[in-house]
């Protein structure tokens, strides 16, 4: 897997008590927080990227944090990936969504009311191992939201990179109501679709199917249920949504194959 480096601060000073050199500095991030519309946006954001993390997924590194000012305010804070000396193309543009679609460049089934349909080939043919690893993980945390939060290097130069971002619609945030989320994630036909259906690998996907069922129940544990709320997301909510999760494992197999295949 390529590695993926985060955007460092201009400045930076000596750490005193450094005795390797070391230095005090910022790593540029987006800062996310629970909303009216995303109530439980933090939990959401912390556990799917702690289970992707544990899974060796391309995707941005995120970490809890708090404000001098308002230490009581858990927000979660996505990474900024270094993009200089990169070309990547950002699926986040929802500007340029359709500027360079072409009806006949559409492979069968796949999914195309986002845009980026060339682009879209071009990344599952670029990055065939992670597109699947992305969309296996995606169907099994219940992330439809997967068309506008990804980027990458589509050049044929080096050896590139690929990284998913904002994983704040699955989960308990996969419908605006907390309850409708948790019926959602019971669902053995949720998600109904994926940005990359229909453009990844089977082997691959299959691959990724026996990763996620491999986790280990400790894992799972430490990456879904804390030892208090998160915002207002009680240790017996996020224990709910382990086991709806690891439910979900028992029927991947054939949403995958329903979906992306």
């Amino acid at each position: 897997m390529p590695i993926l480096s985060y955007e460092l601060g201009h400045r930076s000073t000596p750490n005193q008590r450094s005795t390797t050199g070391a230095r005090d500095g910022h790593v540029a991030a987006i800062i996310k927080h629970d909303t009216d519309l995303r109530p439980a946006q933090v939990y959401s954001e912390l556990a799917a990227n702690r289970l992707a993390q544990f899974l060796g997924l391309p995707v941005a590194i995120g970490v809890a944090v708090r404000a001098k000012r308002d230490p009581d305010s858990l927000r979660f804070a996505s990474l900024k990936a270094a993009e200089v000396g990169l070309d990547f193309y950002d699926f986040t543009d929802h500007d340029a969504a359709f500027d360079d679609d072409d009806a006949t460049d559409a492979a069968p089934g796949m999914h195309t009311e986002s845009g980026h349909v060339s682009a879209l080939r071009r990344v599952c043919q670029r990055y065939p191992l992670e597109t699947a690893q992305i969309a296996v993980f995606d169907l099994w945390i219940g992330n439809d939201d997967r068309p506008g939060n990804l980027k990458a290097a589509l050049g044929d130069g080096g050896f590139g990179a690929i990284f998913g971002i904002d994983q704040g619609a699955s989960l308990l945030c996969c419908a605006s109501r907390r309850h409708e989320a948790l019926t959602q994630l019971r669902r053995i036909d949720f998600p109904r679709f994926h940005a990359f259906q229909k453009l990844v690998s089977p082997i691959y996907c299959g691959e990724m199917i026996e990763r996620i069922c491999a986790i280990p129940e400790w894992a799972m544990q430490a990456a879904m249920i804390f030892d208090d709320n998160v915002g207002t997301v009680t240790i017996a909510e996020q224990a709910e949504v382990y086991d709806i999760l690891h439910e979900r494992r028992r029927f991947l197999r054939d949403l995958v194959s329903r979906v992306l295949l």
